[in-house]
């Protein structure tokens, strides 16, 4: 059960991320508001400066979409990739929390989104962290 639990979640982590990386990296400027909007909860005004960090974040994002779906696929040979994920939802969790005021008040980011993504990164972390697959130990011999 654990591994369909960690499968399913490092699926679900994996998806939204590749598709939130491709989507960045993909569209133009003037398509770009409706997905930002849709994803994050945020109106954005895409300029040319803002554009290029756009992608540069997103070729970010698309790179842990693919770790996590290395993750999903292939949960025991990749565990080692496991840390390295629940270090990263662990300070996206730190961060959301700390700065939660400021991203609603600057980003006009509703609280009901900013909790509700508080929870998800939560559940994602505990839901991992539980599930997360035990490498597999070489016995030795005497």
């Amino acid at each position: 059960m654990r591994d369909m639990v960690f499968r399913i979640t490092a699926g679900v982590v994996a998806f939204y991320h590749l598709l939130l990386g491709l989507v960045c990296l993909c569209l133009p400027a003037a398509a770009l508001g409706g997905w930002v909007r849709v994803f994050l909860g945020v109106d954005l005004e895409f300029d040319q400066d803002l554009l290029l960090i756009g992608k540069f974040s997103a070729a970010y994002v698309l790179v842990f979409g693919v770790m996590m779906a290395l993750l999903c696929i292939k949960p025991k040979a990749m565990s080692a990739l496991v840390l390295p994920a629940l270090i990263l939802f662990a300070v996206r969790l730190a961060n959301k929390l700390v700065f939660i005021a400021q991203i609603e008040e600057t980003l006009g980011v509703s609280r009901g989104r900013s909790v509700f993504a508080v929870v998800s990164l939560g559940l994602f972390f505990v839901l991992l962290a539980w599930s997360r697959p035990k490498p597999d130990t070489v016995k030795q011999s005497s």
